[in-house]
């Protein structure tokens, strides 16, 4: 199974989680953790510490450059077998969550994106 790390500032990974769970049931092998009150070698020790070794793992993060970005890509770039995507939304975690054992990473990761940008729609009144 591949394991999923939420990686936000504040509490948005926690209600992220929260609400998938609403929709979709517990899940598991997943994790978030928080920047609340780190800095980013603190959070970058805490993402190391829950990276699961020799596993395939997705890390979700809030967006593009932030501390938690950072401190990801800092644990991705080591001999862990994860990949950072930033920008996490709902879609992308129902979807990541509903197909995560039905495809490999790589069809997964094209997959999960995809289904995040649908779900990113223009109204007009």
């Amino acid at each position: 199974m591949i394991h999923a790390l939420i990686v936000t500032h504040g509490d948005l990974g926690a209600e992220l989680l929260r609400v998938v769970e609403s929709l979709l049931g517990p899940q598991e092998a997943v994790e978030v953790l928080s920047n609340k009150g780190k800095d980013l070698e603190g959070l970058c020790d805490l993402v190391d510490a829950h990276v699961p070794s020799g596993e395939e793992a997705i890390l979700f993060v809030d967006f593009c450059g932030g501390s938690p970005f950072v401190a990801c890509r800092r644990t991705s770039g080591d001999k862990r077998e994860c990949t950072v995507i930033s920008g996490v939304n709902l879609p992308m975690l129902t979807s990541f969550f509903t197909k995560r054992t039905k495809m490999p990473l790589s069809q997964l990761l094209q997959t999960i994106r995809d289904d995040a940008v649908r779900g990113i729609q223009l109204s007009s009144e």
